[in-house]
């Protein structure tokens, strides 16, 4: 699994920084211990493709508070959002598994990944897509939906070994290598 020494070294610095927690804001957060020392030791990117952004705070609030739901919202600890507006948090629940929480749809549980870990071994996967695109295609390949379908079925397959839940029907992974089969069939595929 990914060190947060790896991970900090294959982000590098030409991205989005890495934004690092406290132990204080960690402390009490029923999520796995090894991923309490990674968010302290590599954090997360502030911006991260697809369309994701992570923010640190000194005590990371509960869903419930910040978008005034029931109380079975609690177990939800915000750390983000993506593009869409869903917010993104850990699942005290479920070890923190990191989800994104459907807004449009009564902020349903969708997971990202079973782990911080995970997450953030799934970015540098996708970030090696887009810069694979990029490669072949130009600096824009990305945004016109070129992708070489070799690209996308290597990511698919990253994807599979870094966390296999994570690209099964109604999860986040699945739905975003849909996006990019769909996007490379709308004829932008060179």
């Amino acid at each position: 699994m990914l060190t947060p020494k790896e991970f900090v070294a294959a982000w590098g610095t030409d991205e989005s920084p890495l934004l690092r927690f406290s132990k204080k804001c960690l402390e009490s957060l029923a999520i796995f211990k090894e991923d309490k020392v990674f968010l302290m030791e590599a954090g997360l990117p502030e911006a991260a493709a697809p369309f994701l952004n992570f923010e640190v705070s000194e005590s990371l609030p509960a869903l419930a508070e910040a978008y005034r739901q029931p109380s079975e919202f609690e177990i939800y600890r915000l750390i983000g959002s993506d593009g869409s507006g869903n917010p993104i948090a850990l699942d005290e629940n479920h070890d923190g598994e990191v989800v994104y929480l459907d807004h449009e749809n009564r902020f349903a549980r969708v997971l990202i990944n079973r782990s911080v870990r995970q997450l953030c071994a799934s970015l540098l996967a996708y970030r090696k897509l887009i810069r694979d695109a990029q490669a072949s295609f130009g600096q824009d390949a990305f945004l016109d939906g070129k992708a070489s379908p070799s690209d996308r079925q290597e990511l698919r397959r990253e994807l599979m070994r870094i966390d296999e839940a994570a690209i099964q029907p109604r999860c986040f992974w699945h739905d975003e290598l849909g996006n990019l089969d769909a996007n490379a069939g709308q004829g932008n595929q060179p």
